[in-house]
């Protein structure tokens, strides 16, 4: 079975083979596959490995904060075409033994309601996550895929970016193109490509429960041979 394997004592600016942070339709892929194979892939968190276990909430005020969401791949399924539907089946997703949640004042949903920063790190173990920080506290296995989606057309990111842009010179909340800690680092995946952290048409970033073992993600594809990531 084909796989993309990675190290995860290393950040992915460290393994820039390996993955990406921005979406855009020139990044090269990292491994072809047929329709109907399966392959694996070996996953970062959403803060690039940053969030260690000893760390406590006053560190998150250290860390880079446009690595969020790093991705996988991509992974070229061949004689896709535009207009297609592209199926995925996640078979199986296998967490990490340790994880962690946090609040970064200024991030997120919520970032109206908390303004301090946050941090509970929670340990894995058969089927179940604990916090020390939480005790007495138990939370049963719900493993999901948070972000996972194909790369856009250059249509379809001008489009975005054209949107995206738009809304905050009216006010609104988005996080625009920008170079800053971008894989790949240079050229115009770096210069124009956009966040993986917001949920779009490709899909992206949708924190959905439903994306768990057994599920199905179905995606129009936007250009030939689908380029599929996942994080």
């Amino acid at each position: 079975m084909k796989s993309i394997e990675i190290d995860r004592s290393k950040r992915l600016k460290e393994e820039p083979h390996k993955g990406h942070n921005r979406w855009h339709p020139d990044i090269p892929p990292v491994l072809e596959a047929d329709v109907g194979e399966e392959v694996v892939l070996e996953t970062r968190d959403a803060s690039d490995q940053q969030i260690k276990p000893s760390m406590g909430a006053d560190d998150l005020a250290g860390l880079d904060s446009k690595v969020s969401h790093p991705l996988t791949g991509p992974v070229y399924i061949k004689d896709a075409k535009p207009g297609d539907l592209l199926e995925i089946e996640y078979i199986d997703i296998i967490p990490e033994t340790t994880g962690w949640t946090r609040f970064r004042p200024g991030s997120g949903f919520l970032r109206d309601l908390y303004t301090e920063p946050y941090l509970v790190h929670w340990e894995m173990q058969d089927g179940w996550a604990t916090s020390p920080q939480l005790p007495g506290v138990r939370i049963p296995n719900g493993s999901f895929m948070g972000t996972a989606g194909i790369a856009p057309s250059l249509a379809q990111l001008d489009a975005w970016a054209k949107r995206e842009a738009d809304l905050v010179a009216r006010g609104g909340f988005a996080m625009l193109a920008d170079p800053e800690d971008a894989v790949p680092p240079t050229g115009p995946v770096a210069e124009t490509g956009l966040r993986t952290i917001p949920p779009r048409e490709n899909c992206g970033n949708v924190d959905a429960k439903q994306l768990t073992k057994g599920s199905r993600l179905l995606i129009p594809v936007n250009v030939d041979g689908a380029l599929y990531s996942a994080g």
